[in-house]
Order: structure tokens, then C-alpha cells, then sequence
């Protein structure tokens, strides 16, 4: 008798225990796995989600009845589960009786070693926390499940911004898998598939809501995970798996940076170019060489550290705290100038230099250029009034990026200046470079058309050989090309590139554009492009960059100068 009251007592205090683990977590299906993960209990609404009844599925491996490209995430949630105790809520989704996929669902529990080592699992039809925008434009690398880039670069920001209510912390973590190509091109093709498939889930299941994590290049992966992630468990997980797929059973190295991805009260939409700008200067090397004292180095807190510099950059243009300097495009044969092209100097807090590449990079990347080409336009106007007064009739040129000429509230803004200084427009002109590509050409048409009923005259800056450049030059309405100086080197050294740079020369004649080349530096370059008929050039041999424009113009009769 005794025996079998203490058996129907542990019997109760399991059933009490199950139904109280049960309590910890919610949803349509609960599931309690034994150590093997197969179902020894169900209960719940089985036949809605997944087509099968609780009692049919009992006695099967959860992964028998999930669908196979979720096999590896679950599986390795579940290895998170039994050191962590618990697993996030994951997508997931499984194998209908008529092959089928489930509708999405979502999947949470907790790994109870006081209960035979079982796990208490909950599922629900999926109510994806991401704005459907956001889910529907991600996409994916088809070999690891992870997401690409910007699609990393948004839920990362949705993930951000939901810390906000939580109070969370996280972490972004960047893995390179050094010597990773070699060690694919030595697999075959299933093992590499495997292999691939394993990391993926790897990463995916230690990330923020088990889906924060990306293939960022070839062998560059990162993921958005709690501090509490054992990275360096991780890291030698990766290792192993590769090790064990590697023929040669060399595997790869794993070089891994962690910096902290929190964010502070920061606008969304900045927020959404910062953190994509961070992974990717992250990736480079973590290096992060654009700064105004505060990017630099390795940083501890990225996100917010990119944020002071967009805030601190904004700050500077918008108040036109940087200086402009004017290097001087000549006409050929003669030399005489003809204009000068303005150019922006920043300079960071110990009076260094900004390179000018970095500066532009920087502000497409957060798309902020459309602000910086105002305040070269608003600095522009200004400069030429005053040169006016003073009786200087100079032309200049100002910097318009492909960015900027698709944004509409840039283009308004800038013909609310036109209108304010009509007086200045026979001095002005616009240089459109594309530095970044130009994707809607019927918008940009439009309002270069706009631009040129002022009296605007149009170049089409950095032409080259591009696809790109040919299609702008047909679809645009432009006075002048620059081609860029690159082109010019490499037409120097054969005369299959010279004659092709006369027949690109004699195209744009051909159009009524006149031509420019770009950076001329010594005699031989100016001869070329003077003889392929080239009807301006601009480099150092004819002038630097320089910040009072007299220095050209009271010299420009010496014959001596060139």
C-alpha cells in the first residue's frame, strides 16, 4: 500500500510539475519532448496548424514533422535551450500530411533538467513582430538561410527600436571565416550545402528572436545577439563544424570583433542609415575612418558613436562650418580659364584633413549628401554676389550627387534658391557626379530641365566607359562631360585607348556637349588630350585647389604659368 501511494504521488507531483512548466509558456500547441526530441506529450490545436492531431504526432521526433530547412535552427534552439534553459521565440514552420508547408508559427520553451532532461515547448500561429514592410522586403543568402546585408541593416533597426520598451541590451557580432573560399572549392557540393545550412542555423539560433543574423560578403557573417551569448562557444562551434566538412581536415580560422548595438533616443529614419552604415564600416576591417573625433577606431558603441557623427556632421553643413576651395578648368589649346569647380573641405577636431572621398562615402551611405549639396549651393550663391560686388564675373561649378538629384525636397529647395538669386545664375553651373547611381532618369531629366531654364549650364561628371554613363548621356540634357581621369591614364599607354578616347570625344561633339578631362597632371597628358580634341582640361598642371581664386586670376596672362 505504501508503495503504491508513493508511486500515485510522484505521479502527481509530475503531472503538477508538467502542467506548471507547461505555465511558463503559451500558445495554440504545447509539445514536452524527451531528451531524444521526440513528442511525449501534446496537446492543443495540431490539426489547425500543423494537419495532424495531438495523438497522431505523439510519439514522433519534433523534426519528423517540422519542415527540413528548419531542422537545423530548431535543432540547435533546442542545444541553446538545454544550457540556457529557455528558447527565444523562433519562426518556424512544418510538414502538412500533403508535403505542405504550415503556415508560419511561432516556437518558444524551457529545457527542465528536473524533469527527466525534457523540454516544454509552445507553439502559436506566428504574429511576426516586424512591420510587414520590413518582412516582406527581406531576402536572404540561399545557402545559409541568413539575410543579406540591408535586410540584416532593417531588422536590426526594428530590433533597436523595440529595446527602447525593453530596456535590452545587445551586442553585434562580425565573424570572418578566413580561408573560406579554399575550403568550399575543396567540398563537394551536398557537404558544402550542409555545412553551410549548419552555420547559418548556428548563428540564427544564438541571435536576437532567433532571426538576427546575416551573410554580409562571401565569408563575413553577423548577428545581432544578447550580451549573455557565449561567443567565443560559438566561434569554436563554427570551427569544428567547418574542420569536420573539410576533406583535408583543415577547416578555417575565425577572426571575431563584438562591439555594443544599443541605441539611444535617435530618430528612426537616422537610425535605419546608421546602422546599416555601421555594419558595413564594421565589416571594413573595423575600421571606421570617417569622423569627427567620435567614429574612430574601435569603438564602443557603434550605432551611437555613427549617430554623434551624422548629428555632427549635420550640424556643421547645415551651418556651413566648413571651408570651400576652387581649382580652375581651362580651355584648350590656350589654357585660359573658362571656370572653377567648388569643393568642400571638412577638417576633424585636431585640424586634420577629412579625405574628400571618405566625407562624400559617408554622407551617401546615411543619406545625408542631399544636405551637404545644399549648403555647397547656399555657400556657392553667396560666394558669387560677393564676387560680383567686388567686380569678379567667375563661373563656378557646384556638386550635385546622383543621390540628390533624385530627391525631391532637395531639388525644391534648390529652386527656391534659383528664384531668391536670379541675379547670380549666368555665374553658376552643376557638376552631377555619380558617385552614386542614378536609378529613376525620367525624375532627374526632369528637373535638370528645370535647373537649365534658369540659365544653369549642366556637366555630366566622372564619365568613363561605364554602361551607366552612356545611358545618362543619351536620357540627360547636359552642356559637358567630364571624363575621369583614370580613362585618360589608361589611354596614355596604347593607341587602341587614344583611339577610343578621340571616338568618345567626337561622340559628345557629335551631341553638342563639350568635353573636359580630368585630372591633367604633366605635358604629355595635356598634348594627348589636346590632339583627341578635348575642349577643356582641369589637374594639378593647371592649378590646385586653392581658397582665393585670385591667385589663378591675376596670373592667368602670364604665358610663363603652364
Amino acid at each position: 500500500m505504501e508503495k503504491l501511494l508513493k508511486s500515485r504521488t510522484t505521479e502527481l507531483r509530475n503531472e503538477r510539475n508538467r502542467f506548471a512548466a507547461l505555465a511558463f509558456v503559451w500558445g495554440d500547441l504545447l509539445l514536452e519532448l524527451d531528451d531524444d526530441l521526440r513528442i511525449v506529450f501534446a496537446s492543443g490545436a495540431a490539426d489547425g496548424m500543423i494537419g495532424r492531431s495531438a495523438a497522431d504526432i505523439e510519439g514522433h521526433t519534433l523534426q519528423s514533422v517540422l519542415a527540413p530547412q528548419f531542422r537545423p535552427l530548431v535543432q540547435e534552439m533546442l542545444y541553446v535551450a538545454r544550457r540556457r534553459g529557455r528558447m527565444d521565440n523562433i519562426q518556424v514552420r512544418f510538414i502538412r500530411p500533403d508535403e505542405q508547408l504550415s503556415a508560419p508559427v511561432s516556437m518558444s520553451g524551457y529545457f527542465l533538467p528536473d524533469l527527466g532532461d525534457h523540454f516544454f515547448v509552445a507553439l502559436r500561429v506566428a504574429i511576426n513582430t516586424l512591420p510587414h514592410d520590413v518582412a516582406r522586403s527581406i531576402r536572404r543568402d540561399e545557402a545559409t538561410g541568413l539575410m543579406d546585408e540591408e535586410s540584416l541593416s532593417r531588422v536590426v533597426t526594428e530590433r533597436l527600436m523595440a529595446q527602447r520598451e525593453t530596456g535590452a541590451e545587445h551586442k553585434f557580432t562580425l565573424m570572418t571565416l578566413n580561408a573560406f573560399d579554399p575550403l568550399c572549392k575543396r567540398m563537394e557540393q551536398i557537404e558544402r550545402d550542409e555545412m553551410l545550412s549548419s552555420i547559418g542555423a548556428f548563428l540564427r539560433a544564438h541571435s536576437v528572436a532567433g532571426d538576427t543574423a546575416g551573410r554580409l560578403n562571401g565569408n563575413q557573417f553577423g548577428m545581432l545577439h544578447r550580451p549573455d551569448v557565449p561567443v567565443g562557444e560559438l566561434e569554436d562551434r563554427i570551427a569544428d563544424c567547418a574542420r569536420d566538412a573539410d576533406p583535408e581536415g583543415k577547416g578555417v580560422e575565425i577572426s571575431t570583433s563584438v562591439t555594443d548595438f544599443t541605441a539611444e533616443m535617435i530618430p528612426p529614419g537616422d537610425l535605419a542609415r546608421g546602422v546599416l552604415y555601421s555594419i558595413r564600416r564594421f565589416c571594413d576591417r573595423q575600421e571606421h575612418g570617417f569622423t569627427f573625433s567620435r567614429l574612430i577606431g574601435q569603438t564602443p558603441n557603434l550605432v551611437n558613436d555613427t549617430f554623434s557623427a551624422m548629428r555632427d556632421f549635420g550640424m556643421r553643413v547645415d551651418r556651413l562650418k566648413f571651408d570651400a576651395v576652387y581649382q580652375p578648368i581651362v580651355r584648350l589649346p590656350s589654357a585660359e580659364i573658362h571656370h572653377f569647380e567648388v569643393l568642400a573641405r571638412f577638417y576633424d577636431d585636431d585640424g586634420n584633413l577629412i579625405p574628400t572621398e571618405r566625407l562624400i562615402s559617408f554622407a551617401e551611405q546615411v543619406n545625408m549628401i542631399h544636405r551637404l549639396d545644399l549648403a555647397m549651393m547656399r555657400r556657392t550663391l553667396k560666394w558669387i554676389r560677393n564676387q560680383l560686388d567686388e567686380g569678379i564675373d567667375a563661373r563656378v561649378a557646384v556638386n550635385v550627387s546622383g543621390h540628390s538629384i533624385e530627391n525631391p525636397d532637395f531639388c525644391r529647395s534648390v529652386i527656391a534658391l534659383f528664384e531668391r538669386n536670379r541675379d547670380t545664375m549666368g555665374q553658376l553651373m552643376i557638376e552631377i557626379t555619380e558617385t552614386a547611381e542614378i536609378t529613376d532618369i525620367d525624375t532627374a531629366s526632369t528637373w535638370i530641365s528645370r535647373f537649365r531654364d534658369f540659365g544653369v549650364e549642366i556637366c555630366l561628371d566622372d564619365f568613363g566607359t561605364g554602361a551607366s554613363n552612356f545611358r545618362y548621356l543619351s536620357a540627360l540634357d547636359v552642356d559637358y562631360v567630364k571624363i575621369d581621369g583614370e580613362s585618360i591614364r589608361q589611354s596614355l599607354k596604347a593607341s587602341k585607348g587614344r583611339a577610343f578616347l578621340k571616338s568618345l570625344v567626337d561622340l559628345c561633339h557629335e551631341l553638342k556637349v563639350e568635353v573636359v578631362a580630368e585630372m591633367i597632371e604633366t605635358d604629355a597628358m595635356r598634348e594627348m588630350v589636346t590632339k583627341v580634341g578635348f575642349d577643356y582640361a582641369q589637374g594639378y598642371l593647371f592649378g590646385k585647389p586653392e581658397k582665393d581664386i585670385s591667385l589663378y586670376w591675376r596670373n592667368i596672362n602670364d604665358p610663363k604659368r603652364y
